[in-house]
């Protein structure tokens, strides 16, 4: 057995025949083309063998996580954590200052209106006299500044109609391609 694996193992790979050489004799044009790999083989199979879920943090190859992507945040800097401590939008602060400067009506209301339209919230800069108002009028509360104002109707839309994930369907929808 030693002798014939040292046959196999000494034997030098043979030479490739000229793949043109019978299109020559014929007289007909001849093209060749060698197809090589480039790069590490990469092994699905091999990767889940060499991942410990107890060990590591991520499946090699997985989506990246949010620590991964740290780096690339914009104003990150190493050794610091970004804490949001105060929340707010610049372009809405900027507008109630100059509602402000000019004299104007900052002062919001917000309702929850019931009639024959349905449910829904709404959010008006004058209050609302319930004895004129064809429905139901919920007041919901007094805002000076629009920031605040907008963030509580957002709040009441969200309470108001939450969202449901969409479920598996049994039969793919007509738009669906089959393709």
């Amino acid at each position: 057995m030693a002798l014939a694996a040292l046959a196999v193992v000494g034997a030098s790979p043979s030479p490739r025949p000229n793949p043109c050489l019978a299109a020559k004799e014929k007289g007909v044009p001849c093209f060749p083309v060698i197809t090589t790999i480039k790069g590490e083989e990469v092994s699905v199979r091999e990767s889940l063998r060499t991942y410990d879920p107890r060990k590591d943090a991520h499946a090699p190859g997985g989506v990246p996580t949010v620590d991964d992507m740290k780096p690339y945040r914009p104003g990150y800097h190493p050794g610091t954590a970004p804490i949001p401590l105060v929340k707010f939008d610049p372009g809405c602060v900027g507008k109630s200052a100059l509602k402000r400067l000019k004299g104007k009506n900052d002062v919001y209301y917000l309702y929850r209106v019931r009639d024959i339209h349905g449910v829904r919230v709404e959010m008006y800069d004058r209050r609302l006299e319930a004895s004129t108002f064809q429905g139901e009028l919920e007041f919901l509360g007094r805002f000076d500044g629009e920031c605040d104002a907008r963030a509580a109707y957002f709040r009441e839309l969200l309470k108001e109609s939450p969202r449901v994930p969409p479920g598996p369907t049994a039969s793919p929808t007509p738009q669906a391609s089959p393709r």
